[in-house]
């Protein structure tokens, strides 16, 4: 008598890690602590930050202790649209002194505040040249043009997120002058005056670029 034909054996699969469960039982503020400079290397690396955080603790808010002496116009601006599209609220607070184009970064937080004693400082957009550097009509030209382009972009984030107009900021520029917290609370670059307060066991990332 035949054998009727068995089923082949089903496959073995191979096994499969899972990731565990992410359970978050309320909102999750990330505390983020920046003091330091701004250039395209330290950006990159504060953007790496922010990316990792939110991919592995799902916060609802990233509440940035802020103070910069500000740097490169270009990684500043790109700093801030990178804030500004994150699926996250962005909380900024100057714990210092908040210079150059660090304002522009701080205006991405959607909640703004400062601790006593901290200031804000507007000046204009300076270039560096070589010792020998040597520079034809059109090369001055360029660097005008991008200097004059640099300062519109700056001066449209400002205005568009205070009540800093365009012809108050071109005076600030000028001026190089240093805001203290009336200012601020006056022309809405702040929406208060609170001296920062973390919650005990609250997480947080302080960071220290090369």
């Amino acid at each position: 008598m035949d054998t009727p034909p068995q089923p082949p054996a089903p496959a073995t699969l191979p096994p499969v890690n899972l990731p565990p469960p992410v359970t978050v039982p309320g909102p999750k503020t990330i505390y983020i602590n920046y003091f330091d400079g701004i250039n395209e290397t330290k950006v990159k690396v504060l953007m790496a930050v922010c990316a990792e955080i939110l991919a592995k603790q799902k916060p609802d808010t990233l509440y940035f202790l802020f103070s910069s002496n500000g740097g490169s116009v270009t990684a500043g601006i790109t700093l801030y649209n990178f804030l500004r599209a994150l699926p996250v609220e962005v909380v900024m607070h100057n714990t210092g002194s908040i210079d150059s184009i660090a304002t522009v970064i701080f205006m991405a937080g959607k909640k703004r505040y400062a601790a006593k004693h901290s200031t804000f400082l507007f000046h204009g957009i300076a270039t560096q040249f070589g010792a020998n550097a040597s520079l034809d009509r059109c090369k001055m030209e360029e660097i005008l043009s991008s200097l004059t382009q640099d300062e519109n972009k700056i001066t449209g984030i400002i205005s568009g997120t205070t009540q800093l107009t365009a012809e108050e900021l071109k005076k600030l520029y000028i001026q190089g002058e240093t805001k203290d917290l009336t200012f601020a609370m006056d022309k809405g670059i702040i929406q208060e005056i609170r001296d920062p307060s973390i919650p005990k066991d609250a997480a947080i990332v302080s960071l220290n670029i090369n």
